[in-house]
């Protein structure tokens, strides 16, 4: 009973069915079952599925008298009851697997059901959900039976060999195809399941068929295209504009060399006379080895290039800002730097008080003007990718004396307690890129004098070390006790232009890309930073920084020497 359900099910499944030609051309998986639900055959795309090349690594003996599950046991038993279905298996939390679509559709013969087909839709290139792999790895395992259906089918190839067929019978072969497709319901019940538009035709580029995604994509209904010349209806122009000579039209080559061909951004025109970009795959269809057709899936791809488009219009309208604001920058340093050079020698001349007042001020508001251009020109660079930091040995106490006293006087002037700690654990030489690390200090204790009224401002740093690796960590830290930022607004602190409130920003001015510029230097350098704050008691702004341990960099500084000399 059983050796003739599948011998059945071999002739259904045979070169001469409308079956094959689904199974040769159809974008997504499918593999074919028996009653029992063990493996017969499936399509080209079961190799190309991720992960599922595993039958070297499975045992080739089947377990015997052992049913297989498969996922949707439920919906396969529909399936031998004549109705197809399918459903969802969704991907696992975390993993970066892919969605699958699984419908499971009856094989039909004249005899009743003898088997069904898994049409199996997933991304390709995610991995498939761990369900679905050790299904695979026990359809494979268990997939070596001796009457197999592709054995069947070279069974009867081998009887003798082909006889030479002339036009007239080609012509009938193709047309029996035709009507075979035509009326085969259950063909065209699969291809309306997936989404990707499909359509056959002929050797004259007449429509054979047309699921209705296909049709939908086109602006048709599938009637109205049967038997009309599809080619000429919606392939006749490039993507550039130029028209199609028959003889260069993909399809029309595969009409008459056979050769599977796959085409991305070409055009395909509706029947409102819209365009749309498509990617498309056409296939010879061949019946006893004899073209009869093509078969062409495509894809609508016009959002795609939508958004292609766009993020190089986006990155070129980058870059043109970033070159902007670098040459504006330039251009606008070199008479600043005029204006800071005659007002410092204004202020060594003798001037009434009045007079040295106006020149302070002058001189105050060009210093301002410059930082504001240096932090464009840092914003800049960094947005462009271009700045470059230097490693240089230095002396890191040092450095914060010096940036203390920097600031001493406008601590005095405020009366705010200003002071700085290092642990001893922190190494006197470190190796990192000085100049930065004094921009993002500054900008933070600049930021903690401006917006502290009475308290202090504390700056200091801390050693972590990390066990049983080459680097350590610096933790530097600047505490005030000044207006504190809400809850609500901390997110805004790191962003380019973003003041926390137009109130703060006319009393204390800034143009909002001081942290902005610290944060990307921080990270540039390799670190973090992060901010804890209390409205109206402070904020503490964090950043940690990775160094080389000094012994491992003179090591490495030993190896090159020798390796040079």
């Amino acid at each position: 009973m059983q050796k003739e359900r599948d011998s059945i099910l071999g002739r259904v499944l045979s070169e001469e069915s409308a079956y094959k030609v689904l199974f040769d051309h159809h974008p997504d998986l499918i593999i074919v079952l028996d009653r029992q639900g063990r493996y017969v055959d499936s399509n080209r795309a079961f190799g190309a599925a991720p992960d599922t090349d595993i039958t070297m690594k499975l045992s080739k003996e089947p377990p015997a008298g052992i049913r297989l599950r498969m996922p949707g046991e439920d919906y396969f038993a529909a399936a031998l009851g004549g109705i197809t279905s399918g459903f969802e298996l969704e991907p696992e939390a975390g993993g970066g697997s892919s969605s699958v679509v699984i419908t499971y559709v009856p094989v039909k013969a004249t005899e009743g059901i003898f088997g069904v087909f898994a049409i199996i839709r997933y991304d390709a290139g995610r991995l498939l959900p761990v369900p679905l792999q050790d299904w695979f790895g026990r359809l494979l395992a268990c997939g070596d039976r001796e009457d197999t259906i592709t054995e069947w089918i070279e069974a009867g190839a081998a009887g003798g060999e082909q006889e030479p067929v002339n036009a007239e019978a080609q012509e009938l072969q193709t047309a029996e195809l035709v009507l075979e497709m035509a009326e085969d319901r259950y063909l065209s019940l699969i291809l309306n399941s997936v989404s990707t538009g499909i359509f056959g035709l002929d050797t004259e580029g007449r429509t054979i068929f047309i699921n209705r995604e296909g049709a939908d994509m086109l602006g048709y209904m599938p009637s109205e295209l049967a038997g009309i010349n599809l080619i000429d209806q919606i392939h006749h122009v490039r993507a550039d504009g130029s028209r199609y000579k028959k003889f260069e039209c993909p399809i029309w080559l595969t009409l008459k060399d056979g050769v599977t061909r796959i085409k991305s951004e070409e055009i395909f025109w509706r029947k409102d006379g819209t365009s749309f970009f498509v990617s498309y795959r056409i296939a010879p269809l061949l019946d006893k080895r004899i073209i009869c057709g093509v078969v062409v899936s495509f894809s609508d791809v016009t959002n795609e290039r939508e958004i292609l488009q766009a993020k190089e219009t986006a990155e070129q309208a980058a870059q043109a800002k970033a070159d902007f604001l670098a040459m504006m920058s330039h251009e606008i340093r070199t008479p600043m730097n005029g204006m800071i050079g005659m007002a410092d020698l204004l202020l060594e001349t003798e001037l009434e008080e009045e007079q040295r007042t106006y020149a302070e001020i002058l001189r105050s508001s060009s210093y301002n003007l410059l930082k504001i251009l240096n932090d464009i020109l840092d914003f800049s660079k960094m947005e462009a990718g271009k700045m470059q930091l230097e490693s240089e040995r230095f002396d890191l106490r040092e450095m914060l004396e010096n940036i203390i006293d920097l600031f001493t006087p406008k601590a005095e002037e405020k009366k705010l307690a200003l002071r700085w700690w290092a642990d001893t654990s922190v190494p006197a030489i470190v190796t990192t890129d000085p100049s930065r690390l004094r921009q993002i200090i500054v900008n933070l204790v600049g930021n903690a004098l401006k917006f502290t009224e009475q308290g202090s401002v504390t700056l200091s740093v801390k050693n972590i070390l990390l066990p049983a690796s080459t680097e350590y960590l610096l933790e530097f830290s600047v505490r005030d006790t000044g207006v504190g930022i809400a809850d609500s607004k901390l997110n805004l602190l790191f962003q380019s232009f973003s003041q926390l409130h137009p109130l703060i920003n006319r009393k204390y001015g800034g143009t909002g890309l001081g942290l902005a510029i610290c944060k990307q230097l921080v990270e540039l350098m390799g670190g973090t930073i992060f901010v804890e704050s209390e409205e109206g008691r402070g904020s503490t702004f964090r950043f940690m920084l990775p160094f080389l341990k000094e012994e491992e960099k003179q090591e490495e500084e030993t190896g090159a020497e020798i390796h040079s000399n």
